[in-house]
């Protein structure tokens, strides 16, 4: 009797679950294939040279962009994969700004890491604050969703009733992983540290902080995850975009290998949750700049000479 009375799905409902299942299943496998997930496996499972796959990888996202736009079911995701192939098009081309002779000119070796890294964050900076203009230009009020810097109150009592209070757990996020982030970069941090002689240099890493946190989060985890959240939901979303962000830093990043790809999508899943909750940009920010503050403040004090 408890069985017959258990309320009956409606047929409606099952067609959304399935809809949003199979969106969720395309959303996965289509931001896999443009991470650097097929990288990793040619580079360390098969020892291949992959100079091709940047563009390649632009290829595929534009080709998944018209998939979804051509395929009904996957329509919802079309304006997410625009986004993702506007996003792998900047990955792709970056390199060959920042290895061109011009820029070695503008930006030799011999003006210091923390100068280049400086010019190399005001490029991405701008870079990223063009980008979140055009996708507003392009898309509207609904393309700004993440991108105002204070805190918007969710639209229904159900998000509202989702909402972590991030003016505690966001200081709580902060002083957690600047704490795990120092502990990572100790053996890094030079024994001996003038303050006086640091000061320059300090201030270039506040600088190069708050311009890359900003870009990466505009660009990297605001834009795709506006478009992304309404169709598959805001967990799913998330987790999806963490793991993307996270393979990223596999070649290069700070921290990077396989223990810094899972690192980052762990703070990448904190970040995209305080971006969810809050509707904007300010705490995933305030937390991403507290991190790479502390990763530059080392990089900063270990360039100096002497030290």
């Amino acid at each position: 009797m408890a069985r017959l009375a258990q309320p009956i799905a409606s047929p409606s409902t099952c067609t959304d679950s399935l809809s949003r299942g199979t969106l969720i299943a395309a959303a996965t496998i289509g931001t896999l294939v443009i991470s650097r997930l097929p990288e990793i496996v040619l580079r360390e499972g098969l020892g291949l040279s992959t100079p091709w796959l940047p563009l390649s990888t632009v290829a595929i996202a534009a080709l998944l962009w018209l998939g979804a736009r051509m395929a009904r079911p996957l329509a919802p995701l079309s304006g997410y994969f625009a986004v993702m192939t506007a996003v792998s098009a900047l990955l792709a081309a970056l390199p060959v700004l920042f290895e061109s002779p011009t820029w070695a000119q503008l930006t030799p070796p011999s003006a210091g890491p923390m100068v280049v890294l400086l010019s190399e964050r005001l490029v991405l900076g701008a870079i990223g604050l063009a980008f979140v203009i055009l996708l507003i230009l392009v898309g509207g009020r609904a393309e700004a969703e993440y991108f105002r810097l204070r805190s918007s109150a969710p639209s229904t009592a159900e998000a509202l009733g989702e909402t972590r209070n991030w003016s505690v757990a966001g200081l709580v996020a902060i002083v957690m992983l600047v704490a795990l982030t120092a502990l990572a970069m100790a053996p890094s941090f030079p024994s001996k540290v003038d303050l006086g002689a640091a000061a320059p240099f300090l201030v270039m890493a506040v600088l190069a902080a708050a311009l890359n946190s900003f870009w990466e989060e505009a660009v990297f985890r605001a834009a795709p995850l506006g478009r992304l959240a309404p169709p598959i939901g805001a967990g799913p979303a998330i987790i999806l975009l963490a793991t993307w962000f996270g393979l990223g830093h596999f070649y290069g990043g700070a921290p990077s290998g396989p223990i810094g790809a899972v690192m980052v999508t762990l703070v990448g899943v904190v970040l995209g949750r305080a971006m969810a909750d809050t509707r904007a940009l300010a705490w995933p920010w305030a937390i991403h700049f507290s991190i790479d503050l502390t990763i530059y403040t080392v990089i900063a004090l270990a360039a100096m000479p002497g030290a």
